[in-house]
């Protein structure tokens, strides 16, 4: 399968190409904790903290806070808008998710009062770590290119007869729909389009479902109410599937036999893996905690199935083409993960707590047996880097309630001093207590990215990237049972 990459500055919960590359690699690496509501109130900056399932996935040592049996469960509703600006033309789209991004259970058992081991725990808990829920659109008239110029530079030099075999996605199905063309000249025979080179409309639509979920196995140990130890094996599983719908037309009045064409993209992934985590938190004295936890590299085992169809219209004469159905399998490795906290507890008011994360994203790598990926793999490295992320949040008591705020910036994965594809995201959150056993949990997440995507690749005719901005309402409502 002839693989091929957009180039693409940063990009945050969008994708516009499929395929394994390095925009994969990025995507499929991230996380975005979607757990609890105490979690997203507080802007998931629990790592010293603990006491909470989303808390487990971030650092299994938080497990080893729990002195009661637990039961949560978390009802999510997330809505994402997009807009674009692209050759002076703004456009917007947004998709709404209702889902349950987690489910936990721990039970607790008190091995002494006296002695250092006072209790252990083991638990289950399912917290989504990405969303992959989108709707997006672009549009606006390019005044230098076409895509096709884009297929006419990458077919130089090749034969009528390999264009099949070399491209069967996207540039044979654009020549079987006479989008490319074979004319002589004086010079000999060259390949056109009747698509004009520039002053045309182009739009691009992509519309996505999905999700990162990770499900975690965990036990944990509390020493001297004062050492909290914890690890966890993690089962993980991504499911992403959609369509990239690209169009061009001409503006109204042209004077060109070439009315529209599309090109259409349909994917569908599935992944499954696992990693592995451990950590502790240590309570320094009554008022400082400090936590610590490495998340192994994820391993995924990746089954993909993509096509593509092409439709043309030239002087009103419609036409339309199917690739074939690519089916294959890879393995897909995503970079490891360390994760620094500490908490500062404020007498009887409340806790203040601060998470570093760091992972390099360059590392991520893409094996297979039938395929060698190294060019992919350099190109993940060349164009990634090493990021932090930074997670603040504080819980404040209100006589029986609690309220909680947060806030977060996670680096943008092209490297240390970029800012193309970051995030920053702003919380806030609420416990309620109903009785001595459950309470409910409500939370609101705000979240933001701006980002620079080319559509394709034109070399020196040059082509003006989309600028895509992001905001992310997310509200969550756990229910939390203690018995």
């Amino acid at each position: 399968m002839k693989r091929f990459l957009t180039l693409t500055l940063a990009f945050l919960f969008c994708v516009t190409l499929f395929g394994q590359g390095s925009d994969d690699a990025c995507l499929f690496s991230q996380t975005f904790y979607q757990g609890t509501a105490k979690a997203l109130g507080m802007g998931n900056a629990l790592g010293a903290v603990g006491g909470d399932m989303t808390a487990v996935s971030i650092n299994p040592a938080g497990m080893g806070i729990y002195r009661s049996n637990e039961f949560t469960t978390t009802l999510n509703l997330l809505d994402n808008y997009h807009s674009s600006h692209y050759y002076g033309t703004q456009n917007g789209a947004n998709k709404m998710r209702l889902s349950i991004p987690n489910l936990g259970w721990v039970s607790t058992k008190q091995r002494s009062n006296y002695r250092p081991l006072r209790f252990t725990q083991f638990g289950i808990g399912l917290t989504r770590l990405n969303d992959y829920n989108q709707h997006t659109y672009a549009k606006g008239i390019n005044p230098t290119s076409s895509k096709i110029d884009e297929y006419l530079a990458r077919i130089d030099g090749y034969s009528q007869y390999d264009l099949q075999d070399a491209f069967p996605y996207d540039i044979y199905p654009a020549w079987s729909t006479y989008l490319i063309d074979l004319y002589e000249d004086e010079l000999g025979p060259y390949y056109s389009s009747p698509v004009p080179q520039g002053n045309i409309w182009q739009s691009q639509e992509n519309n996505f479902k999905g999700r990162s979920e990770e499900w975690t196995f965990a036990g944990s140990a509390n020493f001297f109410d004062q050492l909290y130890i914890g690890a966890s094996a993690n089962l993980r599983h991504i499911k992403r599937e959609g369509t990239r719908d690209f169009q061009e037309s001409s503006i109204e009045g042209s004077d060109t036999d070439f009315n529209q064409w599309n090109f259409k993209e349909n994917i569908s992934s599935t992944g499954w893996g696992g990693n592995v985590k451990v950590g502790l938190i240590y309570y320094a004295n009554y008022w400082l905690r400090i936590g610590a936890a490495f998340h192994s590299p994820s391993i995924y085992n990746f089954n993909e199935s993509w096509q593509t169809e092409t439709e043309s219209q030239i002087n009103w004469v419609f036409q339309k083409s199917y690739s074939p159905k690519s089916n294959y399998e890879y393995t897909f490795i995503s970079p490891l993960k360390w994760v620094g906290s500490m908490a500062f507890v404020i007498g009887e008011r409340g806790i203040v707590s601060f998470d570093a994360e760091y992972t390099n994203f360059g590392a991520a790598r893409f094996q297979a047996d039938d395929y060698d990926y190294d060019a992919v793999n350099e190109n993940i490295k060349s164009n990634f880097g090493k990021t932090f992320n930074f997670r603040l949040g504080s819980e404040w008591s209100l006589g029986n309630s609690y309220l909680r705020l947060g806030t977060a910036y996670y680096g943008s994965p092209l490297g240390f001093g970029k800012s193309d594809g970051s995030v920053k995201k702003a919380s806030c959150g609420i416990g309620i207590p109903v009785s001595q056993a459950t309470t409910f949990d409500f939370a609101y997440e705000l979240s933001y990215c701006s980002s620079n995507v080319y559509l394709y690749d034109v070399g020196e005719l040059g082509i003006e990237p989309v600028k895509q901005r992001e905001f992310r309402n997310n509200l969550a409502v756990t229910l939390k049972v203690r018995f």
